[in-house]
């Protein structure tokens, strides 16, 4: 009796770069699975998610549907760029969650949250989310055009060592945890960059998850997340 033992491996390939928003991206390299800043540090990137099994991202099921509605009504499409600040509409516990009531950013941007959005010139709608904390997630309604392999990108800002964080589809982290590095300070956005995500065609909810707090007293600062599609 033969036996074949077929292994199939899923990439995650992750990379920093300058970058001033979720425009064109500047000095985009692909690399190990780490992250490197400018400067040269780097910090090893998990190869184990933080929820459920890398695996599983392979096989991520659309069929679920989204609990919250769309911000302003709008379904964001995959692939686009998705602006970190329009997060679902809703109450607390279902669109969002936030570790204190109060919004410290700015207040006119959208109807009353928790959620602290910040307004900053170099995002690339002019709002990022910022004061970010342990246990803390945004929920979106998306649509992913096409089942495919996609290419992510998310400008952060940390002065100092930033924490991580992880995307989740209908429930399943598709990301493992990702380090948001020293960009330099606050005010600097530098881009992550994530290769050979496998995603599958459907209306889903997206969640980004704050994991954990890095020497910065906060995950990082988080512009948006922009979704491209890999050649077939």
């Amino acid at each position: 009796m033969k036996l074949c033992i077929i292994y199939s491996i899923v990439s995650l390939v992750l990379t920093v770069s300058t970058f001033g928003g979720c425009g064109s991206p500047e000095n985009s390299q692909p690399a190990s699975p780490s992250i490197t800043s400018d400067s040269g540090s780097s910090s090893s990137r998990s190869e184990q998610p933080s929820t459920g099994e890398l695996s599983s991202a392979t096989h991520q099921s659309a069929a679920a549907a989204p609990t919250t509605e769309a911000f302003a009504g709008k379904v964001a499409e995959i692939p686009g760029t998705i602006e970190a600040e329009n997060f679902n509409e809703g109450k607390p516990g279902v669109a969002y969650s936030d570790q204190d009531e109060k919004n410290l950013g700015a207040k006119d941007y959208r109807g009353p949250t928790q959620v602290d959005i910040e307004q900053r010139d170099d995002a690339s709608g002019g709002f990022g989310v910022g004061w970010t904390r342990t246990g803390e997630w945004l929920a979106y309604t998306i649509r992913v055009k096409e089942t495919g392999i996609y290419d992510l990108q998310i400008p952060v800002a940390s002065d100092k060592q930033g924490g991580t964080f992880h995307l989740e589809f209908n429930g399943k982290d598709v990301t493992g945890p990702i380090d948001v590095p020293d960009t330099g300070g606050w005010e600097n956005l530098q881009t992550i960059s994530i290769e050979g995500l496998q995603l599958q065609k459907g209306v889903q909810e997206m969640k980004l998850v704050m994991d954990v707090q890095g020497g910065s007293g906060s995950i990082g600062d988080i512009d948006c997340l922009r979704f491209t599609a890999q050649p077939q």
